[in-house]
Parts: structure tokens; C-alpha cells; sequence
């Protein structure tokens, strides 16, 4: 019998009601275990949300022909040892489109408009002093947006901010500067939207040529009186970089959603700072009371597509030969 498992149940997505009838439905058997379960190694598709699968782990999973990530990104699985071995790997793509949009678009008025320090200052009895952070709020319209990555959710925040009037400029080094420009968006190269955005929004996956994408070199660019907004991964950003500016005003601020390590160390620096310069949120941009469902929908789908002998409708390795031959989706 066909074997689906979950090495890393995680409790709020239990209890896997929807994946464990699709599972059925197709023939196969749903197994719940941990990533030190030698059922790892016999599964056929692995439906996983924070295991680690590097080279030499992929080349163990002999039998398996596809992972599925509960999420968006798919870092936590080494893509060129999968599409070597055969493995495809899919995501969930669209499940929390919308919840990192309006999370970073919070970010990105929370930031500009203090609310974070404005609250704790009225909660403390401060409200006079709190009244003169005005020098500090500026009017959004004479504000650039610089976005990074011009994806689903770069596109999705681009629809918020808009109406509040930015200078709104986009990067994606995968759309020409047409395509930009047909967004709305005023077309920049890197280099230039970091030296001229007030605050700088990433919405980039993380991979290789990511991976510390906002590097000591690159806060060097931006204005000593910019803020970076993070909703994407902390491993897109140099943490102790960024930190450091911090410290050296070369940057004002920080809103972020992801670090690189979560929780954070309870000596990490970035939570010493005041929140009138940084704000933290637990890596709750995906978060909503709908989008669990979505989630396992998503999941379900791309592998009970598989079972049907066909890819999955998200391939994050397109040039993968599978195992067994897989028709197209919905063909």
C-alpha cells in the first residue's frame, strides 16, 4: 500500500482530517510519526513542515516520489538533490497570499505611524510626550515604497500601499522592466531602490541567491533614515548586519516578522531596541483564522494529484524527471 507521512505533525494542523480521507480515497495509507521513523525511508510521498532535507538525506528516500511543504517556502529541501533523485517537490502556494500582504502592509503603517510606541507610551501615562512623535511620523505621500519582489504578495502589498499616494518603486530580477512598469510600479535596479526608498519592503523566497540578500553592503546603500520591513524569511537578512546599523543610526528602523532564529535568543539585541525604532512579531504574517484550511486544501491537492498519476499543480523543481511517469495537472 501506497504510504503518505507526516515526520513532523505539527499539533495545530492535526488532526490531518482532510489529507487522511484524500489518502484513503486514492488507496493509500496516512501515518503520522517524526523525522527518526525508519517509515521515512518507505514513504511515497512526504508531506512536511519544518524537517530539514538536505543532499544526504533526499538520497536515503528510495522510494519517496514527492514532498510537499506545508508552506510557501521550500528552503528547508534541498531542490537540485530532489530533482536529482527523481523527488518533485510542490508547496502550497496561495494559502496565506493575502495574510503576509495585509501583515506587512500593518508593518509598513505601524512603522511610519509609530503605533507600537505610541500605545506603550499611552499605556505608561506618556501622553503628552507621545503627542510630539510627530517629527517622526512623516506624510505617506511624500514617501518612497521600495519593494522587493514583485510575486504574488509583492503584488498584493503594491495593491495596499497604492492608495495611500507612495512613490512606490519595485525589483524582481525575474520581471523586465515592462512588466514592472505595467504593475504601476516605477522599475529600479537594486542599487537604486535601496539608496532612494524610505522604507524597504522584501517579499523575495529564500534560496541560495537570497540568502543574506540585505547584507552589510547593501544597509550601506539606504538612507539613515530608512526602515526595512522583513515578512519573507530572517535568512534573507543579515542579522548581525543590521543589527549593527541599528546601533550606528546608519538605519532608522525595522519591522520584522521572521529571524533568524525563532524564538530569538533572549539576549538578541534587536529586542533592547525601543519600539518607536524596531517592531517584532512572531512570525505571524501567514496567520488568520481561514488559512489552516486553505493550507491542508493545498497540501491535499498536490499530492492526491500525484496518487492520480499526474504533477502536482506546484512544482518548486520543474525540471525534475519523476520516478514514474505524471501527466500534466488536470490532464
Amino acid at each position: 500500500m501506497t504510504t503518505v507521512y507526516i515526520p513532523d505533525p505539527v499539533e495545530s494542523l492535526m488532526p490531518f482530517a482532510t489529507e487522511r480521507a484524500a489518502a484513503e480515497a486514492a488507496g493509500a495509507e496516512l501515518l503520522l510519526g517524526d523525522e527518526h521513523n525508519p517509515t521515512i525511508r518507505d514513504a511515497e510521498v512526504i508531506l512536511t513542515t519544518w524537517i530539514r532535507f538536505p543532499p544526504e538525506e533526499i538520497r536515503k528516500l528510495e522510494r519517496c516520489r514527492l514532498i510537499v511543504r506545508y508552506g510557501i517556502g521550500v528552503d528547508t529541501i534541498d531542490l537540485d538533490a530532489a530533482t536529482e533523485c527523481g523527488i518533485v517537490v510542490a508547496n502550497a502556494p496561495n494559502h496565506c497570499v493575502a495574510e503576509v500582504a495585509d501583515h506587512s502592509a500593518a508593518l509598513i503603517l505601524s512603522a511610519l505611524r509609530c503605533v507600537p510606541w505610541l500605545n506603550e507610551q499611552v499605556r505608561a501615562g506618556n501622553w503628552r510626550a507621545a503627542q510630539r512623535a510627530e517629527k517622526r511620523m512623516p506624510r505617506l505621500s511624500s514617501q518612497t515604497l521600495g519593494l522587493i519582489g514583485l510575486g504574488k504578495i509583492g503584488r498584493q502589498v503594491l495593491k495596499r500601499m497604492a492608495p495611500f499616494g507612495f512613490r512606490i518603486m519595485g525589483y524582481d530580477p525575474y520581471l523586465s522592466a515592462e512588466a514592472i512598469r505595467a504593475l504601476g510600479v516605477e522599475p529600479a535596479t537594486f542599487e537604486q531602490l535601496l539608496r532612494e526608498a524610505d522604507t524597504v519592503s522584501l517579499h523575495v523566497p529564500l534560496m541560495p541567491t537570497t540568502r543574506h540578500l540585505i547584507n552589510a553592503e547593501a544597509l550601506a546603500l539606504m538612507k539613515p533614515t530608512a526602515t526595512l520591513i522583513n515578512t519573507s524569511r530572517g535568512g534573507v537578512v543579515d542579522e548581525a548586519a543590521l543589527i549593527q546599523a541599528l546601533q550606528e543610526d546608519r538605519l532608522l528602523g525595522a519591522a520584522l516578522d521572521v529571524l533568524q532564529q525563532e524564538p530569538p535568543a533572549a539576549d538578541n539585541p534587536l529586542l533592547s531596541f525601543d519600539p518607536l525604532r524596531v517592531i517584532l512579531t512572531p512570525h505571524a504574517a501567514a496567520s488568520s483564522d481561514e488559512v489552516l484550511g486553505d493550507l491542508h486544501a493545498e497540501v491535499t491537492t498536490a499530492f492526491r494529484a500525484l496518487l492520480a498519476g499526474q504533477l502536482p499543480p506546484s512544482v518548486m523543481n520543474p525540471t525534475v524527471r519523476p520516478k514514474q511517469p505524471l501527466r500534466p495537472y488536470g490532464g
